[in-house]
C-alpha cells in the first residue's frame, strides 16, 4: 500500500526537524510521508486540499487555531481523520477535552520519539481496521444490490446473511413463470427507439414488483420476455400457487 500520510501541525520549527530527522528510514522505506502545519488553520487547509492525508499529530497550544479548536472542526467533516494530540505532561484537563473532541490518543511533552512511533503505528493499525471494516460493509450493500435486482426483499436479507448465497448444486422441483407483453413486437414497429427502451424499464420494473411480492424470483428477462421461478433458493408447498397468483397480477 501507499504511504501513511501524516500532517504534523505545531507552531515550533523545531518539531519538524526531530520528526524529520527520526522518522527518515520509515519514509525513505514509503512507509509514512509527513507535511506540516504551523495552526489548525493552515491544517484545515491542508486537509481540504489533499484528501489523502491519513492522520493528524496536533499540538494543543498554538496561534491562530489552536489543537482543541482544529478537533472540533475535524469532527465536524466526513474524512474520519484519526488524530493524535500532544500535549503538556500531566495537562490532564486538555486531554480530557481533547479525548472527548474525538482524539485517538496523545503523546506529552517533552516527546518521546520511541513512544510516539509506537502511538503512530498504533493509530495506523487502528485507521486500517476501520477502512476494512467499511470496505467489507460497502461490500455487503453492492451485493444486497445486487441480489435486489433477481430476489424478491426476503429472500435478500437471507442470502445476504450467508457465506455461500446459493449453497452446494442440487436438483429440486420449482415452479417457473414464463411473460411476455402481447403483440409486443408489432407494437415496437410503431414507436421511437427512446420510448421502446422507457417502455421496456417500465414493464420490468412494475413486473419485478410483482414477481418479488409473491416470493419469486426473477432469473431472467430478454426484451420484453421474462422468466420467473418461485422455490429458489427455498422451496414451499405453494410455490405453484405464488406463481399462478403473479401471473394474474401481472
Amino acid at each position: 500500500m501507499s504511504a501513511w500520510k501524516i500532517l504534523v501541525v505545531d507552531d515550533e520549527p523545531d518539531l519538524e526537524l526531530l520528526i524529520t530527522q527520526r522518522f527518515r528510514r520509515q519514509v525513505r522505506a514509503g512507509d509514512y510521508a509527513f507535511v506540516f502545519a504551523r495552526d489548525g488553520a493552515e491544517a484545515l487547509r491542508l486537509i481540504a486540499a489533499d484528501p489523502a492525508i491519513d492522520l493528524v499529530l496536533s499540538d494543543i497550544n498554538m496561534p491562530v487555531m489552536d489543537g482543541l479548536a482544529l478537533l472540533a472542526e475535524l469532527a465536524r467533516q466526513p474524512t474520519g481523520l484519526r488524530a493524535v494530540i500532544v500535549s503538556a505532561y500531566g495537562d490532564m484537563s486538555n486531554i480530557r477535552t481533547a479525548m472527548n473532541r474525538g482524539a485517538f490518543d496523545f503523546v506529552t511533552k517533552p516527546i518521546d520519539m520511541a513512544d510516539l512511533d509506537i502511538t503512530i503505528r498504533k493509530t495506523t493499525e487502528e485507521i486500517a481496521r476501520l477502512r476494512e471494516i467499511r470496505r467489507q460493509r460497502d461490500e455487503a450493500q453492492r451485493m444486497r444490490a445486487n441480489l435486489a435486482r433477481y430476489f424478491s426483499p426476503n429472500i435478500v436479507e437471507v442470502l445476504a446473511e450467508q457465506d455461500e448465497p446459493l449453497g452446494p448444486v442440487r436438483r429440486q422441483d420449482v415452479a417457473v413463470l414464463f411473460a411476455d407483453i402481447v403483440g409486443y413486437t408489432g407494437l415496437a414497429e410503431t414507436m421511437a427507439p427512446e420510448e421502446v427502451m422507457q417502455t421496456l424499464r417500465d414493464y420490468h420494473g412494475r413486473m419485478s414488483k410483482e414477481i418479488f411480492a409473491c416470493g419469486g424470483t426473477l432469473e431472467k428477462f430478454i426484451g420484453d420476455a421474462m422468466l420467473a421461478t418461485f422455490g429458489v433458493p427455498h422451496p414451499s408447498g405453494r410455490d405453484a400457487g405464488n406463481a399462478l397468483h403473479c401471473a394474474v397480477l401481472m
